[in-house]
């Protein structure tokens, strides 16, 4: 059976984001199940943290890259993590190659973040658009 597009897109991402903690030799660690909400324990900032990966995808007609803050269940619908759960996303851009860690906190309970990348079209004084650049790690 073939994998869906989004569970292949998902997986390059957390190969990406393990990859960059790998090269740059810091401790990373994948839970043997999915069960906590977490895909890696990293180090990062001295400290060890509990981080889902999200994927960004393309979103053609509106010209941007959109990624989920929030948990997809079946039984529950949508609902927010929790600090018990994570302290960070780990948001992937497969596209540009690149990589954020995002505080829980910094998503100020939004169900979705836009990316604009370099090549994308801007609006001037768009003063809503979250601030990637200072959580960008590669």
């Amino acid at each position: 059976m073939p994998l869906r597009d989004s569970s292949h897109t998902g997986a390059r991402g957390e190969l990406l984001f393990a990859n960059h903690f790998l090269e740059q030799r810091l401790f990373i660690s994948q839970p043997m199940f999915d069960l906590w909400g977490a895909d890696f324990c990293v180090e990062w900032e001295g400290a060890l943290h509990k981080v889902n990966v999200k994927t960004m995808c393309k979103v053609e007609k509106d010209d941007v890259y959109k990624v989920a803050t929030v948990k997809v269940n079946a039984s529950s619908g949508l609902r927010r993590y929790s600090s018990d759960e994570i302290s960070y996303f780990g948001v992937v851009n497969l596209h540009y190659g690149r990589i954020w860690m995002v505080p829980l906190e910094a998503i100020d309970g939004k169900c979705s973040l836009n990316y604009k990348g370099p090549m994308e079209r801007r609006r001037r004084n768009d003063s809503r658009a979250f601030d990637w650049e200072k959580y960008r790690i590669r």
